[in-house]
């Protein structure tokens, strides 16, 4: 484990030789034949590595070689493996087959409380929603990693995913329209700087001032109708009566915006919604 990390450290700094080098030692350690993927993150590993020096027929000739299948039921102990057999998919332009996986490693990560788990599946699930077309769910999923990756001050989860997760980070933070998403401002930054530091700037350093102070992600079509008249002053009762739609449906739509857009009442959220360019 300590050289499979140790190779992930020298692939961040460049030093593909030395990571080859390390992960080549970590794979002659002698192992019990019992012992599970989640033990032994060597294979897995160097798979990673094949991926990020543009090797994407050696790591999918691993993916073969352990038997691995995007409608396979994945289980904890083999994650490392499905998530590089996920990146494999990406690469090779198959975002589609990595979905359904995707899918199914969130769904056991949530429901056993992993969150390190979450934030790198979530990560990948943006990357597979951006490759499909689906740009709002791909910053929408982004957005939600980042939230939960700030608390803990996780860099590589992202930056490790190059010049795809650069391209998107960099349309979260200058797309004037959505949801708006609070992640400390000192996250961001040191998050940009390990991009750049990693040669794939997510925004220019003369943008950065541009760029929006949280992230965003899209408001449903019916949000933003109530949020246009919520910002022109009109009460709940006279939303409901203009949308014919039920003060219940109103009151749950106003909640969503204020929550969306990290406001405390409706003035806050009118304010947020015209720095964020929402209003006609």
């Amino acid at each position: 484990a300590g050289l499979a990390t140790l190779a992930r450290i020298r692939q961040a700094q460049g030093d593909q030789a030395g990571a080859v080098e390390a992960i080549a030692e970590a794979e002659r350690v002698g192992l019990s034949p019992a012992l599970v993927a989640l033990l032994n993150p060597a294979p897995a590993t160097r798979a990673r590595l094949a991926l990020a020096r543009g090797e994407v027929a050696e790591a999918a000739r691993w993916v073969q070689e352990r038997g691995l299948g995007p409608d396979d039921q994945p289980s904890y102990p083999r994650e490392r493996e499905y998530l590089e057999l996920a990146r494999v998919l990406l690469a090779d332009h198959a975002a589609d087959r990595a979905h359904g996986l995707l899918e199914r490693l969130h769904a056991l990560a949530v429901a056993q409380g992993r969150t390190g788990s979450v934030i790198e599946i979530r990560a990948l699930q943006a990357l597979a929603l951006q490759a499909s077309g689906d740009q709002a769910g791909a910053l929408a999923t982004l957005a939600e990693a980042l939230t939960l990756a700030a608390p803990e001050g996780w860099l590589r989860v992202f930056v490790d995913e190059g010049a795809p997760m650069a391209s998107l980070l960099g349309k979260l933070l200058t797309t004037p329209a959505g949801v708006a998403v609070q992640v400390p401002p000192a996250f961001l930054d040191r998050l940009l700087d390990a991009f750049e530091q990693a040669g794939q700037a997510a925004l220019p350093r003369s943008r950065r001032g541009a760029a929006l102070p949280g992230l965003v992600a899209a408001l449903s079509a019916r949000e933003l109708e109530v949020l246009q008249l919520l910002a022109a002053g009109r009460s709940n009762p006279a939303i409901a009566q203009e949308l014919v739609i039920s003060l219940d449906t109103v009151k749950r739509h106003v909640t969503h915006i204020l929550d969306k857009l990290g406001a405390a009442n409706r003035t806050q959220a009118a304010a947020r919604a015209r720095e964020l360019g929402l209003l006609r």
